[in-house]
């Protein structure tokens, strides 16, 4: 009997997928654990082995085409066999698929980089939709597909009852409204989202001869609607200190006449995570409707690469030495540049360094990542003025030290100002005494 092979969810914030490059070709034998083909997520290419065997009756994704989870991309069999008959079986699924519990899609991804056969499928044709229709907590697995609501048969928006309330009161239509539930149905959190989102893109100007309008990669569309969630539903509030750098920049340059390659950056990561195992009320996230305080201290690295932006992932980054968060962070940045990455490898994070240092930028403030309570803005260091304290009985000096200005971006629902400025001290007070959290 003929297979429908589905488009997997291969990490925890995918919700569509690209088949970059296909491995078979109609009439190929396939084994259970050959690798087939290599599919494009929001943050990484990676290898797809199949979970079925057969012979490959029809491939019906073609390269570069942008897919839902869910969606078939090829159907296997016996020789001779019509691939039709499965695929019409495939397309009714959707409609059984709705009722079937969120939990099913949004289990944790594999953790190797390759989908193995011996792991249950993400989805398959029958397999659950991604999330519940209605379900509002703000984490890291909280991204939905940009489907836009399709029409039912009767020509009306598919829609939950709620939403349709909730859009009628606050006067927006659904058609407008951007779907996130299975198959672009409109859900509450697309409505409140809507009603919370600025105006001006619909009132933005037409685009003009010598515009140039960019395809969306999958990661940037990942970043744009984590984005603009992140936004919209947490409640920012920023702190910012100046530290002194003079001695973390002595020890970073100690380490490094011992051949012990350790950046500033590593030093910052370390002395975060032993400021969250201090302060707990920091490693924590809003789940909708109370705080969770993580058990550990997982630091994500925000890496810039070609398209966009990846957070490799540090875990029990409190128990590593500084070496270690040093050839972790050079190795897993490597791999994010590279796109290499494994769903395991980025994701988890309880909280996350930002650093445009490097680049020149003074200080900035970074969005808060769903599921996590706050993340830390670096710029670069600096040599700048400053007034020395007094020795004793003697008169304030001028001189020329090291300093960096980093911003501390909070969620407000998980804690308050205060909360954010002892943990900024700590940090602090580890860098401006790094042997400290060396020892």
């Amino acid at each position: 009997m003929a297979t429908v092979v589905a488009l997997p969810r291969l990490s925890d914030t995918m919700e569509e997928g690209v088949i970059a490059k296909w491995h078979i070709k109609p009439g190929d034998k396939v084994k259970r654990g050959q690798m087939i083909a290599e599919i494009e997520t929001d943050k990484a290419t990676m290898e797809f082995e199949s979970f079925d065997a057969g012979v490959v009756l029809e491939l019906v994704a073609p390269e570069g085409k942008t897919l839902p989870i869910g969606a078939p991309i090829a159907v296997f069999g016996q020789a001779g066999e019509d691939p039709k008959a499965a695929l019409s079986g495939a397309a009714k699924a959707p409609a059984k698929a709705e009722s079937k519990p969120a939990a099913k899609t949004d289990a944790a991804p594999a953790s190797k980089h390759a989908a193995k056969p011996d792991a249950e499928p993400a989805a398959k044709t029958d397999a659950a939709p991604a999330a519940k229709p209605d379900a509002a907590p703000a984490s890291s697995t909280d991204a939905r597909p940009d489907a836009k609501p399709e029409p039912r048969d009767d020509g009306r928006i598919a829609a939950s009852p709620l939403a349709r309330r909730l859009a009628r009161e606050r006067g927006l239509a659904l058609a407008d409204i951007e779907g996130s539930g299975p198959h672009g149905r409109v859900v509450k959190t697309d409505v409140e989202r809507a009603a919370s989102a600025p105006r001006a893109a619909a009132a933005a100007a037409p685009a003009s001869a010598g515009d140039t309008v960019l395809e969306l990669s999958m990661m940037r569309k990942t970043i744009a609607k984590r984005m603009a969630q992140a936004n919209a539903e947490i409640p920012h509030f920023y702190l910012t200190i100046v530290v002194d750098m003079d001695r973390a920049a002595a020890v970073r340059d100690e380490l490094a006449a011992a051949e012990v390659k350790v950046s500033y950056n590593d030093l910052i990561v370390l002395a975060c995570a032993k400021a969250l195992r201090i302060h707990p009320e920091v490693n924590a996230y809003w789940n909708g409707q109370t705080i969770v305080r993580r058990g550990d201290v997982h630091v994500g690295i925000a890496v810039a690469v070609e398209d966009g932006l990846v957070v490799p992932v540090l875990r029990h980054t409190d128990r590593m030495s500084l070496s270690e968060i040093a050839a972790s962070a050079r190795t897993l940045g490597g791999k994010a540049r590279e796109r290499a990455l494994e769903p395991a490898q980025m994701t988890g994070s309880t909280f996350s360094v930002s650093n445009l240092g490097m680049f020149g930028i003074e200080a900035f403030a970074a969005v808060v990542n769903p599921g996590e309570g706050a993340i830390l803005a670096v710029g670069g260091i600096a040599d700048e003025a400053v007034v020395r304290a007094p020795a004793a009985g003697g008169a304030p000096t001028l001189a020329v030290g090291k300093r960096m200005r980093v911003t501390l971006s909070c969620d407000h629902r998980v804690m308050d100002g205060a909360t954010g400025a002892k943990f900024l001290a700590t940090v602090r007070g580890l860098l401006e005494q790094p042997l400290r959290m060396l020892a």
